[in-house]
């Protein structure tokens, strides 16, 4: 496993949810926002008879010329229902398929160019807005074969106040409901997924600066950065060649020097018995002089290892390394611990 799917910030965690809970009251107002112009609309667009069956399909009962009665509690309830059954669903279709293509937004063209999770979020609700328009005849139909009570109330009776206010109360729990319905997805999901992705490239691209500056300033053929995981360590990064590469923590020299602490030059690596050829075997290379720096945390915690192979003089010739290698090395590897601690958050 990749160490940065072990150091993950708190708040990294919480951000995903809390884009989510946001976007869930959203689409709470403009599902229902949308639903009552769409019935005004459609309401002023009619007259006469034809506005009388448009309210005989919202299933109202004529209207009265008398005095018009107060609802009955029954029939409040009944209205509640009947409004807040719809909006579940479109609650639903609204957040899944946010979530869902947020998701994929993030992990797909979000970390390739590094584009926020509330951007990423934002687009996978224009996704969702075009879902929630195509498929609210398929909701509106699944809602009509549930035969659900008829509160015979008549067009007078839906406009009073109370009958208003159910109507909001219903539509708000629906949309409501149908958000955490929705929001069920994440309990498939790994949300760090794209938050190990973002900071593994990111760390990636700066880890392979670093080693190509520090390879070219110590004169050296090729630089290797290795960072502990758990019982292993591994490199993202071996100038001049681009390949991962895993070997057994305490392995060859690199696990010397991390287990000890400290920074170790060879005039020719081949010669000492901790030294593992199979490295150089797999990539075809041979190493003589090396110079490893174990990279440390400010309190002394030994986290990975930078290595220079092969030193090359001036002229073309091999060289050794000496001391002011050493040390501009060790500046490399202090380097490394601040961009660590800057990616995460953290020591």
């Amino acid at each position: 496993a990749h160490p940065s799917q072990r150091i993950v910030p708190t708040k990294q965690k919480v951000l995903p949810l809390t884009c989510t809970l946001l976007f869930c009251l959203a689409r709470m107002i403009s599902s229902s926002s949308r639903r009552l112009i769409g019935r005004v609309a459609g309401s002023a667009a009619l007259s006469g008879p034809a506005r009388n069956s448009s309210f005989a399909a919202m299933d109202v009962a004529p209207a009265s010329s008398a005095v018009v009665p107060e609802p009955t509690g029954k029939q409040l309830r009944i209205l509640a229902l009947r409004r807040a059954i719809p909006m579940v669903g479109f609650g639903f279709m609204d957040n899944i398929v946010m979530i869902t293509a947020g998701e994929a937004i993030d992990m797909s063209i979000g970390v390739s160019f590094g584009l926020s999770t509330m951007t990423a979020a934002g687009l996978g609700q224009c996704f969702s807005d075009v879902a929630g328009i195509t498929s609210g005849g398929m909701v509106d139909a699944a809602v009509t074969k549930l035969k659900l009570p008829h509160h015979h109330l008549s067009e007078a009776q839906l406009e009073l106040k109370v009958s208003r206010i159910y109507t909001a109360i219903g539509q708000c729990i629906g949309v409501v409901t149908g958000c955490l319905l929705g929001m069920s997805v994440l309990l498939f999901m790994d949300t760090d997924a794209v938050d190990r992705a973002k900071k593994a490239k990111e760390l990636e691209s700066i880890f392979e600066s670093i080693v190509e500056n520090g390879h070219n300033l110590v004169q050296a053929e090729r630089a290797t950065l290795w960072m502990v995981d758990g019982d292993e360590l591994w490199s993202e990064v071996t100038v001049g060649t681009k390949e991962h590469v895993r070997v057994p923590k305490y392995s060859g020299v690199v696990g010397a020097a991390i287990k000890s602490g400290k920074n170790i030059i060879h005039e020719d690596a081949r010669e000492d018995p901790k030294f593992d050829a199979k490295v150089d075997e797999k990539f075809g290379y041979v190493t003589t002089s090396m110079l490893t720096v174990p990279v440390k945390t400010d309190d002394g915690k030994v986290i990975g290892a930078i290595q220079m192979h092969n030193k090359i003089n001036d002229d073309g010739t091999e060289g050794l390394f000496n001391v002011h290698d050493e040390r501009m090395v060790e500046l490399l590897a202090s380097h490394v611990t601040t961009f660590i601690r800057v990616v995460y958050g953290r020591d």
